[in-house]
């Protein structure tokens, strides 16, 4: 494979990436549950207005405009400037970001003139029946399938150790040269597997955030917001398990590159196609489901009535506040996916340990590049 077409193919792959996640991030409005608007907590009945239609629909357009430009920049950008491609990379996040914010503030200026307060407390959560019978997420046991990965790298990298030269090259630049190298030794063998060790660690820490998250419930469909619910933390779960067997797996590319089986430029190839086939299910997920579940309660009759208010608890539409809530994890407000609380001291340590953690594999790579 020559130079020049790994060079189109990585360039082409990651605009195919980034105009992905645009596009997922332009659909947001419409994957969000129904008493929500743009992090606004609205009657059911508020989707159909026309002000908050119109908004939805500059949303789309807007970050989609951006996702397709980003993606054009993207392709010219990313062999001969890579800083300012990362930079136009995060540009539909930041714009998405932005609209939201302007449009939560027209929202609650609507929700303040059309009187939509709320009629009651919050109602008690799913009933029992429903909360028993409801579909749950995958067992956190099943994330036991990384050990295997795992193990199969470390017998790779062993296997293929008597074939690695001395010193063995660690890190290319953009153009496939060798920029830095590691002595022979057990690191080489040791660095591929505390990767993955890492990786696998964090993804089993979200799949256990998805199982310890509230579980939101509709006070008028208690069993059809349950089972919607647990629909979409099951889809999630799988989705999650699946793309982090294939993301631990494909760091094995590390020890076939160290001992020259397949070329750098092959493998940065490889490691971007793995990475869109990886966005691929989370992204069906996403649109089958949406957030919590809502897309499956759509052909049910929405209600005008505002049960539950707590926009005081989400500061910019994205970060959840509240000391009375028990909870660690919530259903995230504004796009799909979850939030921590971080009004429970609980989900401080977490962050604690998971900055910890990072920063115990940080020091880890540069022992073992030492």
């Amino acid at each position: 494979m020559s130079p020049d077409l790994v060079a189109l193919i990585t360039n082409a792959s990651m605009a195919l990436i980034t105009f992905l996640s645009g596009c997922l991030i332009a659909a947001t409005p419409w994957l969000t549950r129904g008493r929500e608007a743009f992090a606004v907590s609205v009657p059911e009945t508020a989707q159909a207005d026309p002000r908050v239609q119109r908004m939805r629909r500059i949303f789309l357009a807007g970050v989609l405009a951006i996702s397709a430009a980003s993606a054009v920049a993207t392709l010219a950008l990313s062999s001969t400037f890579p800083l300012a491609m990362a930079a136009v990379v995060c540009a539909p996040v930041t714009a998405g970001f932005a609209l939201m914010l302007a449009f939560r503030a027209r929202v609650r200026a609507i929700k303040r003139a059309e009187g939509w307060e709320t009629r009651t407390a919050r109602l008690a959560a799913v009933a029992g029946a429903a909360e028993a019978n409801a579909p749950r997420p995958l067992p956190l046991a099943w994330d036991l399938l990384y050990v295997p990965v795992i193990l199969a790298t470390l017998a790779l990298a062993l296997a293929l150790y008597p074939r690695m030269p001395d010193p063995v090259p660690v890190h290319f630049d953009v153009a496939g040269a060798v920029d830095d190298w590691m002595a022979k030794g057990w690191q080489v063998v040791a660095m591929p597997v505390a990767v993955q060790a890492f990786v696998a660690l964090c993804l089993t820490a979200s799949h256990w955030q998805i199982l310890r998250s509230r579980r939101p419930a509709s006070p008028e469909h208690p069993v059809a917001s349950a089972i919607a619910y647990g629909a979409f933390a099951r889809a999630q779960s799988a989705a999650l398990l699946v793309t982090g067997v294939v993301v631990t797996a494909s760091i094995a590319l590390m020890p076939l590159t160290f001992a020259g089986v397949v070329t750098a430029d092959q493998s940065v190839v490889a490691l971007v196609v793995i990475i869109i086939g990886a966005i691929l299910p989370n992204l069906a997920v996403s649109l089958v489901y949406g957030q919590a579940g809502s897309r499956l309660l759509r052909r049910m009759t929405a209600s005008n009535a505002l049960d539950y208010d707590d926009d005081e608890r989400w500061h910019l539409g994205v970060f959840y506040v509240s000391r009375e809530d028990p909870s660690v994890v919530v259903p995230r407000r504004f796009g799909v996916g979850w939030a921590m609380n971080w009004g429970n001291p609980r989900s401080w340590g977490l962050a604690a340990l998971l900055a910890a953690a990072v920063a115990a594999f940080v020091a880890v790579v540069e022992a073992l590049l030492g």
